[in-house]
């Protein structure tokens, strides 16, 4: 199973989700969802395109707390990866821990190069942090995070599913920062 966590209305996290579960992966979405008819309608969106909720709460904030998280985490005990799209700063270290604990995958997507490189700093050796595009109007690096977290999900380790992606997707030559942890695994 696949959790990702972020924003319901911004960020990549819905099309990183919506990319996963068309792979017929079981995914999860964490994030705050309205409450009325408005989060009603998001719900059964994301159930028809097969993202299960169960760990969203039902709030009017925009952001997940980082309690949200780790709460939701535990809902969750089947999770082989973990997505972090957004609040990375916030939710970092929390999807850190949670991830080591459960030994499973991270992969942090972050939408700028600064902020990765600080983000990199705490990741443990299945963490991936990725900077993405301000902004993915086409869905391109939604579709990179889906499958590498799809790859991790089946049991590849981080570096080989790392290379077969970027192979696949043609995106070899992308532009890394000298923290082997950045736009790849360590190691």
């Amino acid at each position: 199973m696949i959790a990702i966590a972020g924003r319901l209305g911004e960020g990549p996290a819905v099309s990183i989700a919506r990319r996963v579960a068309s792979s017929g992966t079981a995914t999860e979405l964490i994030a705050t969802v309205p409450s009325g008819p408005s989060g009603d309608r998001r719900l059964l969106e994301l159930a028809a395109a097969g993202i299960g909720h169960a760990a969203a709460r039902r709030s009017d904030a925009a952001a997940l707390e980082p309690a949200d998280l780790e709460l939701a985490l535990r809902y969750l005990p089947d999770v082989r990866v973990v997505v972090l799209a957004g609040d990375a700063a916030t939710l970092g270290p929390v999807a850190s821990e949670a991830a080591a604990w459960s030994n499973a995958a991270l992969v942090i997507a972050v939408g700028d190069p600064a902020t990765s490189e600080r983000e990199a700093t705490g990741a443990g050796p299945r963490s991936i942090v990725l900077a993405g595009p301000a902004k993915d109007p086409d869905g391109a690096f939604a579709g990179l995070v889906a499958a590498l977290a799809v790859r991790l999900d089946a049991g590849e380790e981080p570096q080989a599913a790392w290379q077969q992606v970027t192979a696949r997707l043609g995106v070899d030559g992308v532009s890394r920062s000298g923290d082997p942890a950045v736009g790849r695994p360590p190691g």
